[in-house]
């Protein structure tokens, strides 16, 4: 098949002059061996191309049947607010990081007269509700983790099954086409 008989076929002018100005885009080179004027393939081209646009990696939602225990997401989730979900919260590498050791402080003894101050049993109070507050979050955050890591490992092994199909598919449309071809 030529050049010709393949743009008539699909509705296209031979002449690039039936379709618009050569002044609007600059011609494109042709190889030397083609016969005839130059052609610009923008004027070549339909229009109304179908071309898919490009796609979000983020907004690919991959079909996972994983329903996390309710306990689990009631220990990951905050009172009050909206319940953890694996498939959307994503941590930052900061976020993974585990936190350094910290070396604990020496205990300091304090004597008892000190302990009769209520400034002492004040300071004491809120100690111990930010203790407890941090290791409330921090609970909080590695069940999440947990959660998450359960989610991606059920994710990637769907992942991993619809590229295995997906290989299987192109093996068959290779060998139908390789009939064709012969």
């Amino acid at each position: 098949m030529d050049l010709e008989e393949f743009l008539s076929e699909n509705g296209i002018p031979p002449s690039p002059s039936q379709q618009q100005e050569p002044s609007q885009h600059p011609p494109l080179q042709q190889p030397a061996a083609s016969q005839g004027p130059p052609m610009d393939l923008r004027q070549i081209l339909p229009p109304t191309r179908n071309t898919p646009s490009p796609i979000d990696p983020e907004s690919i939602q991959v079909p996972v049947s994983y329903e996390p225990d309710p306990a689990d997401l009631a220990l990951s989730s905050i009172p009050g607010q909206e319940i953890f979900d694996p498939r959307k919260r994503k941590f930052t590498d900061e976020e993974l990081k585990p936190q350094p050791m910290i070396k604990k402080a020496r205990k300091v003894f304090v004597p008892d007269e000190m302990k009769q101050d209520e400034k002492y049993w004040a300071r004491r109070r809120k100690n111990n509700m930010a203790a407890k507050r941090s290791r409330d979050a921090r609970r909080l955050k590695e069940n999440q983790i947990a959660i998450r890591a359960a989610f991606l490992e059920k994710e990637n092994s769907a992942l991993r099954q619809e590229v295995a199909d997906l290989r299987k598919e192109l093996s068959r449309c290779k060998n139908i086409l390789s009939k064709y071809d012969a």
